[in-house]
């Protein structure tokens, strides 16, 4: 049935107020299609208030259960928009990351937060990234390390070939300590076979072979392999350590800035002049004007040469500068031009302690008195050995009581000797060449012994002698056409010892610049 009605309506004010009358004429329309449009209408509207309840009882639910305060209402709202097809907006107004499950639903703010983790949380073939920290092992290969860590051969032939490039793996010593840098996918390791899961995918390697350098090895493109070195430049500073001794030259020289290196190459310098098992007692003073190269930080990252030292004991002042002659060899000389370095030093180890002297003595095993044609020292299993001189090794083996022993042939008809070792340096056999102070042994109680220690022995044409009363030659004599650079240089040392802050001084060191680095 279908009709024309006339509809009265009144223009209104928002306080109510009637302003005026309509008379609008309507066009004629279908009641049974309108009666269905306001049942759809109904349902609608229906359907979203009770959506629009449900989500509000989650996420008040929610809510009360979360572990950390405002995350975990937005979860529960991402668990029901998500169904929905939801997409990602920001809020104009509020700057915030929202959630809508379409225009007409409202706006849920998202924890940041809850983004990272539901962006990752659907991935199922993300690479798990690991850093392990590996050290190349005694007779190790880097090869056989990254073998040992899992890495692909592939991968690690590739890299090993790239680091080549830059770095000399034959300079790759034991104790080296190595970054590498691995990623696997854990689910296709689950489909793989147990030999395919244990090969990961190398990322890189880095490591540092000294203070001053640094290796990276990263995997670029595809899977090709590029290697970079990085040069680090420090300040070069010459600093002086001096002071008494109160308890021991170690001790006193760290307390008064050296480190363990300049203490043991101080050592070297002095070691022609003085016993450092019977001459050094408490209240004699030294002197050091030392190199050392420090970083933006102004911490020590390493030293460099001794310029100057000086020992104050018993007798005159031992006092010695660092020179280089007109042929290239450098050593220390007094302030005359005469060679600190003798022929054998005093004493072929350092920090040990005079056990027995040179002479008759009643044997601590045998238990009578015999000759005892060498000198002890005391000295903690595996101390290093030094060869006292310049020579070849006549014999380094097993010899009956003296157990693992070393004999060195020199010049002028000296042979030193070497007893109950714990063991040989690297590549020492009979024959080899031996520089003074290269490391040829190690401190052991092999043998006839009663405990660790070193018996040391000289022989002058076949003859035992005492190596603590021996007058020994002396090194070079500076010639006459070297004396006049000796002197400029032995004054320019003493113009800069005395002009010298102190080692131990906590006054921060200026920036390093380009100019200034290690070299």
């Amino acid at each position: 049935m279908h009709f024309a009605p006339v509809q009265d309506l009144l223009e209104m004010t928002r306080d109510g107020t009637k302003l005026r009358s309509v008379h609008i004429t309507m066009p004629g329309f279908d009641v049974t299609q309108a009666d269905e449009r306001r049942a759809r209408g109904l349902v609608v509207c229906a359907s979203l208030v009770l959506s629009a309840g449900l989500l509000a009882a989650l996420m008040t639910s929610k809510d009360t259960r979360s572990d950390a305060a405002g995350l975990a209402a937005p979860a529960a709202a991402v668990a029901v928009l998500d169904v929905n097809a939801a997409a990602l907006e920001i809020d104009a107004v509020t700057d915030t990351t929202v959630l809508r499950a379409d225009r007409t639903t409202p706006a849920v703010p998202l924890h940041p937060a809850l983004l990272d983790t539901n962006a990752f949380t659907s991935c199922t073939r993300c690479p798990v990234h690991l850093q392990v920290e590996r050290v190349v092992p005694r007779g190790g290969t880097l090869a056989g390390l990254l073998d040992d860590a899992g890495v692909d051969p592939t991968d690690a032939v590739k890299a090993i070939r790239a680091l080549n490039q830059v770095y000399d793996l034959r300079y790759l010593r034991a104790g080296q300590s190595l970054n590498l840098y691995l990623e696997t996918e854990p689910d296709a390791a689950i489909e793989a076979d147990e030999e395919t899961q244990s090969r990961l995918r190398l990322s890189g390697i880095s490591f540092r072979p000294d203070v001053e350098r640094s290796i990276t090895v990263a995997r670029v493109s595809g899977d090709e392999y590029r290697t970079r070195e990085t040069i680090a430049e420090f300040e070069r500073q010459i600093v002086r350590s001096s002071g008494s001794i109160t308890s021991s030259l170690y001790v006193d020289a760290l307390n008064a800035g050296a480190t363990d290196r300049i203490v043991v190459e101080l050592a070297g310098v002095l070691a022609y002049a003085i016993d450092f098992q019977r001459s050094i007692q408490p209240g004699d003073g030294f002197d050091i004007l030392f190199e050392r190269f420090v970083n933006e930080e102004g911490q020590t990252a390493r030293t460099g040469d001794i310029l100057y030292a000086r020992y104050e004991g018993r007798g005159d002042p031992k006092e010695f500068f660092r020179f280089e002659t007109s042929d290239g060899g450098i050593g220390y000389y007094s302030a005359e031009g005469a060679s600190a370095q003798r022929l054998l030093m005093l004493t072929p180890i350092n920090g040990a302690r005079l056990s027995s002297s040179f002479g008759r003595r009643r044997h601590p095993i045998l238990g009578y008195t015999r000759a005892h044609n060498g000198t002890d020292f005391a000295a903690p299993t595996g101390t290093p050995i030094f060869a006292a001189g310049n020579g070849v090794v006549e014999r380094a083996n097993r010899f009956g009581s003296f157990g693992n022993y070393v004999r060195i042939r020199h010049a002028n008809g000296f042979e030193t000797a070497y007893a109950h070792l714990n063991g040989f340096a690297r590549g020492l056999r009979a024959g080899s060449r031996v520089t003074q102070g290269q490391v040829i042994a190690y401190v052991g109680t092999t043998g006839r012994s009663t405990g660790p220690h070193l018996h040391y022995e000289v022989h002058q044409n076949g003859r035992p002698v005492n190596p603590m009363t021996l007058d020994l030659p002396t090194g070079r004599q500076l010639t006459d056409a070297d004396m006049p650079a000796f002197i400029a240089e032995r004054d320019r040392i003493i113009a800069i010892r005395n002009d010298a802050r102190p080692a131990n001084a906590t006054e921060t060191p200026l920036m390093a610049d380009s100019s200034s680095g290690a070299r």
